[in-house]
């Protein structure tokens, strides 16, 4: 069943309908068929709405189909419901529906229940009409809101009562809303030990589907580096000049727990590491991302391998944006052991910890094959220095 339906009144209904009848046969033996007539048309009355609240919205549908919004704090969105009716017209019908807080509706007909929202709104459909619902919304902080349920009250078309009808599969509609994203610093660390797309000077890699020049010829040339329309022109031989290419990737290892705990600066920590992810995205830079959360699969934290593009971009906010206080971490020290035997360091890895201790002995062997950066949490008159260092002054 896909609507659970409640009656409320229904009993005072069917007692209606008693008493009518009793009456309309106690008016039939006096004889006063008047007073008949009135009391048979009172009960058709109370048997006609009798019926159609056994009826309506029995098969009301709901579009339920799967949809994900994504936005940013204070972004807009909306909740878009679809409801077709084959069956009975509803009038003055309530529809009222309960989300997480992650985003706040922007409608006049609204409440906060501690970590839910609740939203009324005025609901009429007729027979073989499909109607659209928008209610709008707007991200509040970061997380998911999902739609807990959707309930539709019918009231009594004479009298007091009610049908509430509550919608009993799972709603497949939530709004994610990302972290705050800062401007940061230039966070570029490329290596000219390996070849790559990043133009770097005193690289020992050449792009060589990239030539910006040529210059004279000299013995230790490669023979087909020859340019000879232009040694042709200058009538001596002439090299291609290609531009010096190095490797640039982007490891970013996250530390989130405390002892047995989740750090208490969880929130300003994610916004930096989406500030770095919207840096690499915009620059095209490969990253990485491994963080102390417990997970399955073939890692036992949270793990997204190197990419790039709109999908790691996509992906990477998407897993910031359901990191919680409830999570379950290991420690972190376990996840860098498995890091290191399981996995290939890129170019440059950077570390968020606010116990360097803990990694002291993995920074120290890992600073031998590759650039490590390590981010603590220096607190001061309690603000984190690191954070102030990241943001560009103007």
């Amino acid at each position: 069943m896909i609507w659970k339906r409640d009656y409320y009144g229904a009993a005072q209904t069917k007692w209606a309908l008693v008493v009518l009848g009793f009456l309309f046969v106690f008016s039939l033996l006096l004889m006063n068929y008047v007073v008949a007539g009135v009391f048979a048309f009172l009960g058709t009355i109370a048997s006609l709405q009798f019926w159609y609240f056994r009826q309506v919205g029995k098969r009301l549908v709901m579009q339920n189909e799967k949809n994900r919004s994504r936005l940013l704090v204070h972004g807009p969105s909306s909740w878009t419901l679809e409801f077709e009716n084959p069956g009975l017209p509803i009038w003055n019908g309530q529809l009222r529906l309960h989300f997480q807080n992650a985003v706040n509706p922007i409608y006049p007909q609204s409440n906060a229940h501690g970590q839910l929202n609740e939203v009324l709104v005025p609901f009429t459909i007729g027979y073989k009409e499909k109607i659209v619902l928008n209610i709008p919304v707007q991200g509040a902080k970061r997380g998911i809101s999902k739609l807990k349920d959707v309930e539709l009250t019918i009231p009594h078309l004479f009298g007091e009562g009610s049908i509430v009808m509550t919608y009993q599969p799972i709603i497949l509609m939530d709004q994610m809303v990302f972290p705050n994203i800062f401007p940061v610093k230039e966070l570029r660390h490329p290596s000219p030990l390996k070849p790559g797309s990043f133009e770097m000077k005193h690289s020992i890699f050449n792009d060589v589907f990239s030539p910006i020049g040529t210059r004279d010829y000299v013995p230790s040339d490669q023979f087909h580096h020859i340019h000879w329309k232009a040694s042709a022109r200058l009538q001596k031989l002439q090299t291609k000049v290609f531009t010096q290419i190095a490797n640039e990737s982007v490891m970013l290892i996250v530390n989130i727990a405390q002892g047995y705990s989740i750090i208490s600066d969880l929130e300003e920590k994610i916004e930096v590491i989406a500030s770095f992810i919207d840096f690499y995205y915009r620059e095209g830079i490969p990253y990485s991302i491994v963080i102390n959360v417990r997970a399955f699969g073939q890692s036992p934290y949270l793990f997204i391998p190197t990419g790039d593009g709109q999908k790691q971009r996509q992906k990477s906010m998407e897993l910031l944006s359901i990191l919680s206080k409830n999570d379950l971490t290991m420690p972190f020290n376990r996840m860098l052991s498995h890091l290191e035997i399981h996995e290939e360091f890129p170019m440059s890895v950077i570390i968020f910890t606010h116990d360097e201790k803990e990694a002291a002995p993995y920074i120290a062997k890992w600073k031998q094959k590759t650039k490590v950066l390590v981010y603590g949490d220096d607190r001061k008159g309690g603000e984190i220095q690191w954070k102030k260092d990241l943001i560009p002054t103007r």
